[in-house]
């Protein structure tokens, strides 16, 4: 029986790689974590984590929307990426012989092109997504709820952020968002299966070698919970969500 190996490293350029490798699995697994989320918007960016995160599946400098794609089905890839309040991640599993094949890939992806066109049209899909959230109003009430009860507390922000905040934003906070919270020293790279640790450590740092460094500090203001009852009236519901 094998042992499961545990390793970990923090590259020169602060991306810090994180690996537990089983020779008996049957794939590898790997994702971006990147420290960043809704709590980490400024006035005037509510949704853009989210938003960003659309935009990355858009294409790179070197590969279009229709390639990124075309390659994760080639390789027959499972993979998906989510935002919450705290981080943003990007993870997907392969066969093992795909492995740097998917790692390329992603390492490229962390660096998306953001072409206008592209905003453009995301910004639709973002709209209809928030659309589509309104109508549940289970997660209505999660979000009420969170917001009563963090007040001005960065955690309050929504997620998916308003109509009004996606109808407003720019291309231009998207891509200065991107260079102030996308930087290699606030972000994880996390591998587990099948995989050759050399390797892949070896790969990483070439493919990241000339990520542009900075810091990316994240405001932790006090915070004193403040219970208490709510009732609001949802005119789409038919019950009661407690």
């Amino acid at each position: 029986m094998s042992v499961l190996q545990f390793k970990e490293t923090t590259l020169p350029n602060g991306l810090r790689v994180i690996a537990e490798i089983n020779p008996e699995a049957k794939s590898v697994a790997m994702g971006y974590f990147v420290r960043t989320g809704s709590r980490d918007e400024l006035v005037g960016e509510e949704g853009l984590s989210h938003f960003l995160e659309h935009m990355v599946f858009k294409g790179t400098e070197r590969r279009s929307a229709w390639d990124v794609n075309r390659e994760f089905d080639e390789m027959g890839a499972k993979y998906n990426a989510f935002t919450n309040e705290e981080m943003t991640v990007f993870y997907g599993a392969v066969l093992p012989e795909f492995a740097p094949r998917l790692l390329d890939l992603f390492s490229d992806m962390m660096h998306p092109a953001l072409r206008e066109e592209d905003f453009e049209t995301e910004r639709k899909v973002i709209l209809e997504e928030i659309a589509l959230y309104q109508d549940r109003p289970n997660f209505v009430l999660y979000e009420r709820a969170q917001a009563a009860y963090f007040g001005r507390h960065p955690l309050a922000k929504p997620v998916l952020g308003t109509p009004e905040s996606i109808a407003a934003m720019r291309r231009e906070q998207m891509v200065n968002y991107h260079a102030r919270r996308y930087v290699p020293g606030n972000m994880l790279l996390a591998f587990a299966g099948n995989l050759d640790w050399d390797e892949m450590l070896a790969l990483v740092e070439r493919l990241t070698a000339d990520w542009p460094r900075g810091q990316a500090p994240r405001n932790h203001p006090s915070f004193e919970p403040q219970p208490k009852a709510l009732r609001e009236f949802f005119d789409r519901a038919s019950q009661v969500y407690t």
